[in-house]
């Protein structure tokens, strides 16, 4: 059996494949000694291969750059436009820790969610991804047989198995362009919500002793890659010496790439802001551990030497300093405005999400209320018995928030579904916001009372309709991470709601 999988990895490797197969059933296997190797024979020293990674992880949903963040930087046209411009003759690897199809960190009640949740894997398609190791809250966004089945990137976990002990998806993936093969494993942690516990999870030294045995010898590096934190990875690292890369995502905070300190660790930040992009140059025949061995200037101008200047000191240097070794460096990629390219499929694709988005919300809005939804009344209504909270209310940034999208240097933005939801009251729910025209702006526009205090439309004459209290989950709607960087509960509270001192 064990020569039959071989075989059929090696088959993959002279064929280029990036197979999506599930359901791969993997024997048992004897616990290997620690510290546990693979057997050597990765070519001759002498031969010299580069390659770049670009890293992108929890990305949560967010199609095009938000201007509300300090740093209004992401998207895909961008990150499409980016790597684009940083083609070379060096082969290219693009992969995805996880994370990627959930938008924020909470389920909301955008009616479409899953048509997001399909675009956001389509698109990473299109840009180029080559693996995609899927993480829970993946699971969360379609569930788990839209996971398997939907169009995007191979999807890779090495840690989700069946009830059956098999594996759901491919555990690893050989990657091959031009002269080089590297073989990525993914880790997918364990969904915590015990409403989408539907997969097993196994630990990653369960995964990774099951696996590494079957990954040919003659890949060129062994990277993993997946949603696993700090605590995870750690015990990892001094026992699993065959594996060169560690490729993460964020998790609760941004560390920088831990190198020369033993099997790098490399995070990808979060929302696909940056494109975390790893530069390797391999001239080791035997699996060591990567190391910079440059410093970063001298990294920066050996990179702009490309092969142009063959006498220049530097490339002596390196081959000095890289032979029999793995050099790597690390540099985060903004996707700032420079990157802007308002054409092409990856433009066309999303703007025809957001035409949609509109057209669906008009529906939802037009439907008639219910006892459970029952409609807006606008702030208007509400001023009639709530005069003071108005006032105090209208001095707050709330009543400014689609004042705010007038002035974006961004175009569009009064039209753009991605904006609407935050600057506005009941966008996509029954009897609130809609299609963005001038009845609708002028009755739902800015952070109205319903936007924290739900639905009142009927009030106070219908005694069943009450507001709802306030709570932190309800200002997360909008003002998570990726909106609202330095969002305070109360603070927040105090100085943009009628509640403000």
């Amino acid at each position: 059996m064990r020569t039959l999988i071989l075989t059929s990895m090696f088959w993959s490797i002279g064929s280029g494949c990036n197979s999506q197969s599930s359901s791969i059933d993997f024997p048992q296997l004897p616990a290997i000694s620690t510290p546990k190797t693979l057997d050597q024979n990765l070519g001759t020293k002498g031969t010299v291969k580069r390659w770049d990674v670009a890293l992108m992880g929890e990305i949560r949903g967010e199609l095009e750059p938000c201007g509300c963040p300090t740093l209004p930087y992401g998207g895909f046209v961008r990150r499409e436009s980016a790597l684009q411009s940083m083609a070379s003759s060096t082969p290219l690897f693009q992969l995805d820790a996880g994370e990627m199809l959930l938008k924020g960190f909470f389920s909301n009640k955008e009616t479409s969610s899953k048509d997001r949740a399909r675009l956001m894997a389509e698109l990473s398609k299109d840009v180029g991804v080559d693996a995609w190791a899927v993480g829970p809250s993946d699971l969360m966004a379609v569930g788990l047989e839209e996971l398997q089945s939907m169009t995007g990137p191979p999807r890779i976990s090495a840690t989700w198995v069946d009830d059956a002990n098999k594996y759901i998806f491919d555990p690893f993936i050989i990657l091959n362009k031009s002269d080089v093969n590297m073989a990525v494993i993914g880790l997918s942690a364990k969904p915590t919500d015990p409403n989408w516990q539907v997969v097993t999870t196994l630990s990653a030294i369960e995964a990774l002793d099951r696996v590494l045995p079957t990954i040919p010898s003659t890949v060129d590096l062994i990277a993993v890659l997946g949603s696993m934190d700090d605590e995870e990875i750690t015990p990892l690292l001094d026992v699993y010496t065959d594996i060169q890369l560690f490729l993460t995502t964020e998790g609760a905070n941004y560390d920088e790439p831990h190198i020369n300190t033993g099997t790098p660790v490399i995070e990808a930040p979060k929302q696909g802001r940056f494109v975390q992009m790893v530069h390797i140059r391999h001239n080791a025949n035997e699996r060591v551990q990567p190391i910079s061995g440059l410093t970063d200037s001298e990294w920066r101008q050996w990179l702009s030497l490309k092969d142009n200047a063959p006498e220049h000191p530097l490339h002596a240097k390196v081959n000095t300093i890289g032979s029999g070794e793995i050099l790597i460096h690390t540099e985060l990629i903004p996707l700032s405005a420079t990157f802007d390219n308002p054409t092409g499929d990856v433009q066309a694709k999303i703007s025809d999400f957001a035409v949609q988005r509109i057209e669906q919300s008009q529906k939802v809005a037009e439907q008639p209320p219910t006892k459970t939804e029952p409609g807006y009344a606008a702030s208007g209504r509400c001023a009639q018995c709530h005069s003071a909270e108005m006032a105090k209310w209208s001095f707050s940034n709330h009543a400014r928030a689609w004042e705010s999208l007038l002035s974006h240097p961004t175009k569009g933005s009064t039209s753009n579904p991605e904006c609407i939801g935050c600057h506005s009251t009941g966008f996509g729910e029954v009897g609130g916001f809609g299609e963005p025209s001038v009845q609708n702006i002028r009755k739902f526009k800015a952070v109205q009372c319903e936007a924290c205090h739900g639905p009142m439309k009927g009030h106070p004459q219908d005694k069943s309709i009450e507001s709802i209290p306030i709570s932190e989950a309800t200002c997360l709607g909008c003002h998570d991470e990726a909106n609202s960087p330095d969002f305070e509960y109360t603070d927040y509270l105090h100085r943009s709601t009628c509640q403000s001192k």
